[in-house]
């Protein structure tokens, strides 16, 4: 005699759920209609792509940039560079040249000119004229990135390490540098660098009047936009 109480509440439970649903449904499908009915309009998914680096070459014929940050100096820079990844997240640089074009700025001439007396202040004449280094870089992470809801770019932000030499107009030095920058892909074949590296060494300053040798330490903030080419195509 109790079945049907018993029977009576499943199907009311059951009928709940089933409207609960079909108003989820009709929820669901309003939406996906409104989206739908907007002219012009696309929705991008960013696809999975591969990203494999394990051995591949990346030469990098074409690099420009320069030293900005100098109070006395200028300096504009280009070059080249070669790389070998061995892992994804781990490559090594061989070789990286970075050629120098240097010009001082008004600054020493605008104190000699408008200090009484004047004080005759000659700028470092050891300007920089090549960077050849050797170094190592690591990349922790690597993601896609959309813009205007329309173009796709895969990006990684990397980071370097390495030494050298910097050639000066009078004496030759050892340098190293860290290095932070970030690669931008457009074909699995291309790709472009922006990086920022900090040339440090010890050079020998000699005093005009006395001859004297002083060591001096230098940063030289170095910012490049490069272009690469990757060899063999992309692996799958």
């Amino acid at each position: 005699m109790k079945t049907a109480p018993t029977l009576k509440f499943l199907c009311l439970v059951l009928l709940a759920s089933l409207t609960g649903f079909a108003a989820e449904t009709t929820e669901i499908e309003k939406q996906l209609s409104e989206i739908g009915s907007i002219p012009n309009e696309e929705i991008l998914v960013i696809q999975r792509k591969f990203t494999r680096k394990e051995w591949r070459h990346e030469i990098t014929p074409l690099n420009f940039g320069g030293i900005p940050f100098g109070t006395v100096r200028r300096t504009m820079t280009s070059g080249g560079s070669y790389s070998l990844h061995l892992k994804d997240w781990f490559a090594l640089e061989p070789i990286n040249f970075t050629f120098s074009k240097n010009f001082f700025t008004s600054f020493t001439d605008d104190i000699n000119q408008n200090s009484t007396p004047n004080p005759n202040i000659r700028p470092d004449p050891q300007r920089i004229l090549y960077f050849l280094t050797t170094g190592v870089q690591l990349t922790p992470i690597y993601g896609k990135m959309a813009t205007l809801s329309k173009f796709i770019a895969y990006i990684e932000p990397y980071f370097g390490l390495g030494g050298g030499i910097a050639k000066t107009e009078t004496d030759t030095y050892f340098t190293f540098y860290p290095a932070v920058g970030m690669r931008v892909y457009f074909r699995e074949w291309f790709s472009m660098k922006l990086e920022l590296r900090d040339y440090m060494y010890t050079e020998q300053t000699i005093n005009p009047t006395t001859q004297a040798r002083t060591p001096t330490f230098r940063n030289n903030y170095a910012v490049g936009l490069s272009l690469s080419f990757w060899l063999p195509k992309m692996p799958l």
